[in-house]
């Protein structure tokens, strides 16, 4: 899979290793549609330092296009569940 970053996917720091690293260990999760109608998808996993990273991405047909990078600790609190109630 190829992969292109969207300037607001870096606004946190997260590297596109990273990133990439968390999108190619699962399957993401559907979090809704794009204004493009392609499906946008949410991942959540450890970055460097066991850091947790919060992942959007567009699922074009040839690319996943990022929007969005990073970790969950920025949002205030960490929950068992990563991924409750992140979007």
């Amino acid at each position: 899979m190829e992969y292109q970053f969207a300037n607001s996917a870096a606004k946190h720091n997260v590297s596109r290793v990273e990133v990439i690293k968390i999108i190619e260990s699962k399957p993401g999760t559907k979090i809704g549609e794009s204004r493009e109608k392609m499906d946008k998808l949410a991942w959540s996993g450890s970055g460097n330092l066991d850091q947790k990273i919060e992942i959007i991405a567009i699922d074009f047909i040839n690319y996943q296009y990022v929007i969005h990078a990073m970790p969950i600790e920025k949002r205030g609190e960490e929950k068992d569940d990563y991924m409750d109630r992140l979007w």
